[in-house]
């Protein structure tokens, strides 16, 4: 039996994770993940291999619209076709087996995406006519568009329950007051199919069909209050 009063080890002498007996055998599958990074004026993909270790990088622009003073668009269409070119690039520059990859994930700036709810079709949140005439498919109101100014007042001045977990007052770049403005200025046969998405949660839509959403988006973002919390009976609240 060991001696009670025998030195413990120290981490020297246990050694690294790696070095200990089975541990390098629980990881010969060599798995590997991509994570998908949409910023304002880029969209970069990445590989990386269980031990966290970048096998490959890759970065497109995307494209930006500014219609008039204060107002920023941007495309799904545009943004997951540059998500497509880096993904096929870090695969290939890294020359990982495509059946070792695991999974992906997205991560993106706080913008809205508007698609239709029976087409599932971008739809353009251009006015006046919000007619997608370009057919660049501008379905997203970029986190820095100021257009909302009066859409947030109105909201702020409520002084609704829910403002208190956005810090007390909706910023102009949250996603409430900018739907708040397209529904003021959308024709309402327009507005009524419309759905909404914070950007990262279209993105995961876009890759799977499902019409999951983050509490992330939901909560930080959208108005969202977890049913339990505060009262909370649906989530939405009707009264906001």
């Amino acid at each position: 039996m060991a001696s009670l009063n025998a030195p413990r080890p120290t981490l020297e002498s246990r050694g690294s994770y790696w070095e200990r007996p089975g541990a390098q055998a629980r990881h010969d599958t060599n798995n590997h993940f991509i994570g998908i990074d949409v910023g304002t004026g880029s969209a970069r993909a990445c590989i990386i291999d269980e031990t966290g270790d970048i096998k490959s990088l890759a970065s497109e622009t995307i494209k930006l619209w500014q219609p008039q003073t204060g107002y920023y668009e941007q495309s799904t269409t545009d943004i997951w076709n540059c998500i497509c070119i880096c993904v096929k690039r870090v695969v290939e520059e890294s020359g990982v087996d495509v059946s070792k990859i695991k999974g992906i994930g997205f991560d993106a700036t706080c913008s809205l995406a508007v698609f239709s709810h029976d087409t599932d079709e971008p739809i353009a949140v251009t006015g006046p006519s919000f007619d997608n005439a370009d057919g660049a498919d501008r379905n997203v109101v970029l986190w820095l568009d100021h257009r909302p100014v009066e859409e947030t007042e109105k909201i702020n001045a409520t002084d609704h329950n829910l403002l208190k977990y956005v810090g007390g007052r909706m910023s102009i770049e949250m996603e409430m007051p900018k739907i708040l403005w397209l529904k003021n200025n959308m024709p309402k046969e327009l507005f009524d199919r419309c759905k909404f998405y914070d950007l990262t949660d279209a993105l995961t839509h876009l890759a799977t069909g499902n019409e999951t959403r983050s509490y992330c988006s939901t909560v930080c973002k959208q108005g969202f209050v977890p049913i339990g919390v505060d009262g909370s009976e649906k989530g939405w609240q009707e009264d906001s």
